[in-house]
């Protein structure tokens, strides 16, 4: 009987430490990305952005001149960036997240690898996109969902 205790125990204790078991990367901030056809036009860059997020189930929570807060929710998973633009380029950067496993330690910030693939990938899908007017779709990807 006593070890069936000591067992269920240890069971019980270790779904209860299950965050201490996930998975965790370094928390990597993409770089300011420069446009390849600076327009000198900071409502097509952001058209860019908005166009880039919404393809990828981004949605808009807040918009400041030269900055937007993007939310995507997968679940019960969420994360929020921040991207700040001009019309020469962007910045995205994290704001915040849920169940993402966010921990601040003495050596950086640690996530789990998704927020790092789903930061990744709406670069990719914003720095795909021409900002020089010309609309066609020609030298784009299409857009795909996030992961």
């Amino acid at each position: 009987m006593k070890k069936l205790i000591a067992i269920t125990l240890t069971l019980l204790s270790l779904l209860l430490c299950q965050s201490a078991f996930a998975r965790s990367d370094a928390l990597a901030q993409p770089q300011r990305i420069a446009l390849t056809a600076p327009n000198g036009d900071i409502g097509k860059t952001k058209a860019v952005i908005v166009r880039a997020a919404s393809g990828l189930q981004w949605n808009v929570v807040a918009d400041q001149p030269g900055k937007l807060t993007l939310k995507h929710v997968k679940g019960a998973y969420a994360l929020v960036l921040n991207v700040a633009y001009d019309a020469a380029g962007y910045q995205v950067s994290y704001a915040s997240s849920e169940n993402l496993n966010y921990q601040q330690t003495e050596f950086g910030a640690n996530v789990h690898p998704t927020v790092n693939r789903w930061m990744d990938n709406l670069v990719r899908h914003i720095g795909g996109n021409r900002t020089d007017g010309d609309d066609d779709g020609s030298d784009t990807k299409p857009a795909s969902a996030a992961d």
